[in-house]
Order: C-alpha cells, then structure tokens, then sequence
C-alpha cells in the first residue's frame, strides 16, 4: 500500500497520523460516496496592510493578458516563481523555500490587486469577510463610520445547508481562531433572528484540537440530558406569558441547546490521529512571545495541524484566523513607528513591515498550504484542491485606506476558480490616493471588494441568487461622507458588476 501521504510532522514535534480514511487511500481508489465534494474555506487576515505595491505584488511585466471588465482593460499573467538556491520568489513578500513555494503550489495559486471598499473604513476586524459595522470607528470626526452589523461569510457557510448538506461527521461547524471580532453571527444562527455578535475566537490550540477530535465511535449519555433539557425550554417558549425580548433570548438558547446536541451525537473516529502534547498556550508563556518571530511561527503552525486534522477527518470545513502577531522582534510601537509610517520614502519602516508580511507568508500561509494539498481528498485531488484558502489585509498601500487590498489565495474551490494567475484589477485611469511629497506610495481605483466576499459564497455553493447583498456581491455598500477619502465618488460602472465572477477567474 502507498502510504506516502498518510502522516504530516506537526510543529512541536508529533505526529498527525491520519486516519486510513478512502479519501486517504492511494491514487486510483474511490474516495467520497456519491461522488459529493466537500469543500473547505480557510480565512487569515493579518492587520495593517501598508506593503508598497512593489513588494507585495509581481511585477507588472508579469501582466500579459488583457480583458475589458467593468469598462476598463484588466490584466493578468501566470504566477511562476523565480528560484535563487534554496529561495523561490513571486514578489519580496510571496517569498519561501522553494520546497514550499514550487511551481505546482504556485499554479494552485493567484494573487489579486485593486479591490477596494469604496467608503472610508480605516482600522477594523469584520471588513475582512463583510461585517463592515466592527471597526475603530474612526472617521473624520470620531464617529462610527459604518453601523449596521452582518454575519460574516464564514457563519453564512457554516449554517448554509447548501454548503453542509449533512452535518453527521461535523464536530464544529466553524473555527474562529487568533484574535477576536473577525467573525459574527446572529444570537440565533437557525431563525437568522437576534443580534449580530462576534464570535469567540479560541488562542489553544490543544483545545480546538480536542473540540474537532473524535477518537472513537460511542453513544454519549449526556445527550438524553440535553434531550429532556430542550423539551422543557421547548415548552416554556410556548407559553403566551412570555415577551418578544424573553422569547428571542430563550430562542438563542434552545440554538445553543440544539448545536450542542447535535455536536454530542457526531460519532465518526478520526482514527490513530496522535493528541497534540504541546499547545499554542505554551508559546505564549513566554516573555519574549510579542517580540519573537519564531514564537509566532510555532504558535500558528499548531494552528495549522488543527486544521489539517480536521479537513482530513472531516470534522470542520471551515476556518477563520485573524493574526495579531507582528512576525519581527521590533519592540517599539509597532502600530505608530511602522505601520503609520511605512508609505515614507526613507523605506525604513516599509522595509521592516514587508519583511514581516514575508515571514507570515512562509511560516503560516504556505505551511497550512502545502500541508493540505499532502492529503489526498479522492483518487485525483487534495484537500487544497476541494479548498480555497485566503489571505486579506486590512488596508492597502496605506494603513487606513482599503485602496488595492491584496488577497492571495491557494486552491480552485473544486474548480470554481482558476488558478496560477497575477490579476490585477485596477483601473488605470482612475486615481486613487495620491502621495504626498515625502510620500511613497499612489494607487488606483478597482473593483469593489464586496465583489470578492460573493465570489467566495458562490465558490462555495452558494447561489447568486441567493445572496443577501446590495448590487451584487455581498455586504453593503454606503456612500460614505469623507470626502477627502481616495474612494469617495470614484464607483460607478464598477457597481454594475458586482454578482459577476472577477475578470480572469472563473473556470
């Protein structure tokens, strides 16, 4: 038996040991009954953004394909990393060991420039997958920039009976790591009803672990409690005594009541999958852990094998890691001295935040990609092929605006998408912002990023038609009255477009 696949070495040191699973047997075998694809979704965010286009983007002698999109050319060219020694390069920031960054993970790859919120947004966790409402609110005058809350993709997919049609081997609907605020939901995800509230992100790795680990099939005794547990809330809600707010907040419950029950019932074994004995905890112990790039590298790769484990076992199909980490052992203040100062000319400050968005490329993206396209899903494809997993920043070129966001991504979404391709979205005749005279940095207008989170959803499963969205896309789209801002006024035909798949991408 071929057996090259079937164990990934995790970051402290064990082993995943993944089980002999069909979607784990040799090329050839049959994998997935009925011949259902299961589909992931990876999310990371990183905060700031700020990286001169020339280091986070390949060069524009890159880009040799044209298409008119929106009223505008657009561009592309293939992703083929240029390889000095041990080191393979697409831009100074998509740089890795070429035993990661190889052709054939590139050609699973794209990197997409000029998407852009067309309102001022500055400083914010929810914009990333369309919560626009969690941000700093800091607008021109202190206030709240964008207020009404939404469910993010992630919780869109993860109670979208189109995207889990069964949930029989699902442990957790979603994971909802790192830092806080990047993921929301209503208090009553089945009715959509309540209030929009984040989502409770988990820093232990070892726990999420046990939380998506299923060592062997058992009946669990303590789903008959929760049996006899929600039927008597069942009953109370009924009772015409009982108020609309009492009634929302007995509704949320019973919600909770429901996962939790369902969760107890999931007896699918992950097999001889070895518990971690090491966890994220651990690195954060350490007093150097803010300022110690290789602290964050350990902390985030066991991040990584939780995911694996769980999209091999089948046990969640859906992540989101917002990263707080800095990925450099600058000990200033990172937020003002290099973030705020990075688009400068003196390229001090760029130089050190470019190096650090290189080093979360390598340590964390690219390990979590190369670690799913190891484990073959069925006889033809990974996991990373059934995946699409993708990168965000908070802003582009310059912190507080999100003008030409990057998003580089791995995997087709079973197909959805091509891959292997720089597109660059940017409509040249459209300034954006404009550097001022000891600045470094200009931009131009794309297309609009709501366009990029319907994208996704219809990667996914999700029909056009149903997508909660204003023009298309998903998420809203205000008008915004900071009338100094790079986008303000600039969208019009770029509206028009927005339920359409991006220019270059669809397969």
């Amino acid at each position: 038996m071929n057996t090259r696949r079937m164990f990934l070495r995790g970051a402290a040191g064990f082993t995943l040991a993944l089980p002999f699973l069909e979607s784990l047997a040799p090329r050839g075998a049959s994998a997935q009954a009925g011949g259902a694809s299961r589909k992931r979704f990876v999310a990371y965010a990183t905060e700031h953004g700020g990286i001169w286009q020339q280091n986070m983007y390949p060069g524009d002698g890159t880009l040799t394909d044209e298409t008119t999109f929106a009223g505008a050319p657009r561009r592309r060219g293939d992703l083929a990393p240029e390889i000095d020694g041990s080191v393979a390069r697409l831009s100074p920031v998509l740089t890795a060991s070429s035993s990661l960054l190889t052709d054939a993970l590139a050609a699973k790859m794209n990197v997409i420039r000029g998407l852009d919120v067309p309102f001022y947004l500055a400083h914010h966790r929810g914009g990333h997958l369309g919560n626009y409402a969690e941000n700093d609110r800091n607008g021109v005058d202190g206030g709240t920039v964008f207020e009404r809350k939404r469910s993010t993709i992630d919780q869109v997919l993860a109670w979208s009976t189109q995207f889990y049609p069964d949930l029989s081997t699902i442990k957790e609907r979603s994971l909802v790591i790192g830092g806080g605020g990047m993921s929301a939901n209503w208090s009553s995800p089945s009715t959509q009803s309540g209030e929009i509230q984040n989502v409770v992100a988990e820093i232990d790795s070892l726990a999420l672990f046990n939380r998506i680990f299923v060592p062997e099939p058992a009946e669990d005794p303590r789903a008959l409690i929760v049996d006899r547990v929600h039927a008597d809330y069942a009953r109370l809600r009924a009772s015409s005594r009982l108020g609309a707010a009492d009634k929302q907040r007995l509704s949320d419950h019973l919600d909770r009541l429901d996962e939790l029950q369902r969760k107890l019932n999931v007896v699918v074994s992950c097999g001889d999958i070895e518990v971690p004995d090491r966890s994220s905890l651990d690195e954060m112990a350490d007093s150097t852990f803010a300022v110690n790039p290789d602290a964050h590298k350990r902390f985030w790769q066991l991040m990584n094998d939780v995911v694996a484990a769980a999209f091999a076992c089948d046990t969640c199909r859906i992540v989101t890691m917002r990263i707080p980490h800095i990925f450099s052992d600058f000990s200033g203040d990172w937020h003002q001295n290099i973030a705020h100062e990075a688009n400068f000319t003196d390229g001090v400050s760029e130089a050190v935040l470019a190096a650090s968005h290189q080093r979360f490329f390598e340590d964390v993206f690219m390990d979590l990609v190369a670690k799913l396209d190891a484990i073959d899903d069925d006889a033809d494809h990974t996991i990373l092929d059934r995946s699409l997993v993708q990168w965000t920043q908070e802003s582009g070129a310059v912190t507080h605006d999100p003008i030409e966001l990057p998003i580089v991504t791995a995997g087709s979404a079973d197909g959805f998408f091509t891959t292997g391709s720089y597109v660059d979205c940017r409509n040249l005749g459209k300034v954006g912002h404009v550097s001022s005279a000891d600045g470094a940095v200009d931009s131009n207008i794309g297309l609009i990023y709501n366009q990029w989170l319907g994208n996704v959803l219809q990667a996914m499963g999700i029909p056009r038609a149903d997508l909660d969205a204003d023009d298309g896309g998903y998420g809203e789209i205000v008008a915004g009255t900071e009338t100094w801002y790079s986008g303000y006024g600039k969208y019009d035909t770029e509206l028009d477009v927005m339920g359409e798949i991006l220019p270059f991408l669809e397969a």
